[in-house]
């Protein structure tokens, strides 16, 4: 777990995992993030809630996972509070469009 940002795994199944990410996630600790979500082989689901600084290199981050489990015939969720700082980066980049199948209030 980084300090500068939180990075949980909680696997309720083999299948399917629930990342939960908190704290300041950036590019100094993207690859922890990528390289957990590198394992999942069921449903990627994110609760991103907890988080509180976002910067570029996670958006692209979750760009490429949405486009690498569609790919893969899998589900990508990803659970943002509204004007929280990962709906506000989205929105800030535009991404909204790409990313509004996978932004949800919570995870089922």
């Amino acid at each position: 777990m980084s300090r500068a940002g939180q990075v949980e795994i909680e696997s309720p199944t083999d299948e399917s995992r629930v990342f939960e990410l908190a704290g300041d996630c950036n590019i100094r600790n993207v690859a922890e993030v990528a390289a957990a979500f590198q394992q999942c082989t069921g449903d990627l689901l994110v609760d991103a809630r907890g988080l509180t600084g976002v910067d570029v290199a996670v958006l692209q981050l979750l760009v490429s996972a949405r486009k690498s489990t569609a790919a893969g015939g899998r589900s990508m969720r990803v659970a943002a509070s509204a004007g929280g700082a990962l709906d506000l980066a989205v929105e800030r980049a535009g991404l909204s469009p790409m990313l509004r199948d996978v932004l949800v209030p919570e995870l089922p």
